[in-house]
């Protein structure tokens, strides 16, 4: 994979490398959306005061849509334990989008295909899945080779989206001895009920739907990416071979006893749902859920001692405790 730096990138006062990776792979087909998809920025922090070869890799990915800098914040946390962290951009986020609006709204980031002619569905979002997969182990490789990081253990770290993305890679593909992931969960079919709760996907689905698309698309162009996105919701709650193909649980079976899996959600979350979350956990040998009151998707609900921030780095500090250098 031809890559280009580094640069000088600074985290909450933690200097590191900045990289741009591209690889050609085809999402859609069209030569003018798989080229803005195929290139993102990587950044890599270092732990200053750990021999290389005995440091462990973190890497990191945000949700859907989120540029990885959102994740700026556990990158101290885990360089003072000694440990080496790892962020990109996933497609259709950050500078991978072809919105580039840093919103983290899907729609938003899926608007530009609608207006290319193409539609956001499972088959897609399959493409991206293998795709981050692969991402995943060329960071970490490249990580191995420039920096010398061989120590061999790498945990995953997702945040909502970036939880179904690392937990594809993690059981699909076998990368990682870890899975962390926080306001998310593994399992994407009881997800996909969880966040495209009510009628409203079966009804973007059905003929009415697509009815109200052909009449509506012309005068309220962002009507055409808020139906995909429903459409996707419905097709992944009742998934056909491509939908299942997505699901990280459907390799559940292929995730080895040593292979810890620990996910942190929030009792207020309104898009994901605790007893779906903790029931996803049980399923895998070595899993646990943990669940914190007044906390929603990201941010929390009451007046509370922690922030979402802070809920996350305690998190990270006793799942990595000994991996600290």
């Amino acid at each position: 994979m031809p890559t280009y730096g580094p640069d000088v990138i600074n985290f909450e006062g933690v200097n590191g490398h900045r990289y741009w990776f591209y690889e050609p792979f085809v999402y859609t087909g069209i030569i003018e959306i798989d080229e803005r998809l195929s290139g993102f920025p990587v950044s890599i922090f270092l732990p200053q005061y750990r021999p290389l070869h005995e440091t462990p890799l973190v890497i990191g990915l945000q949700g859907m849509g989120a540029p990885y800098g959102w994740n700026a914040f556990i990158v101290p946390t885990l360089t003072e334990m000694g440990i080496a962290v790892a962020l990109f951009d996933t497609p259709f986020a950050g500078e991978r989008s072809l919105a580039r609006t840093f919103t983290a709204l899907v729609q938003d980031e899926i608007k530009p295909l609608n207006q290319m002619g193409v539609s956001f569905d499972t088959k897609l979002l399959l493409q991206i899945f293998g795709s981050t997969a692969h991402d995943i182990a060329w960071v970490r490789d490249f990580c191995c080779e420039r920096y010398g990081l061989g120590d061999g253990r790498l945990a995953l770290f997702g945040v909502s989206m970036g939880v179904l993305l690392s937990a594809f890679a993690f059981a699909a593909e076998g990368l990682g001895e870890r899975l962390l992931g926080t306001i998310g969960h593994a399992d994407l079919q009881s997800f996909a009920k969880s966040w495209g709760s009510g009628c409203l996907p079966d009804l973007a689905a059905s003929p009415v739907g697509k009815l109200a698309e052909i009449l509506l698309s012309k005068k309220l162009p962002d009507i055409k990416a808020g139906i995909d996105v429903l459409r996707v919701a419905k097709n992944l709650k009742y998934p056909d071979e491509i939908g299942k193909a997505c699901n990280p649980m459907n390799y559940v079976d292929w995730v080895k006893p040593q292979r810890r899996v620990r996910f942190l959600v929030g009792a207020k979350d309104p898009m994901v749902n605790v007893a779906d979350a903790q029931r996803c956990a049980k399923r895998f040998p070595d899993g646990a859920c943990y669940v914190v009151p007044g906390l929603g998707h990201g941010v929390t609900y009451y007046s509370s001692s922690c922030s979402f921030v802070e809920h996350v780095r305690y998190f990270l500090v006793t799942q990595l405790a000994d991996w600290r250098g």
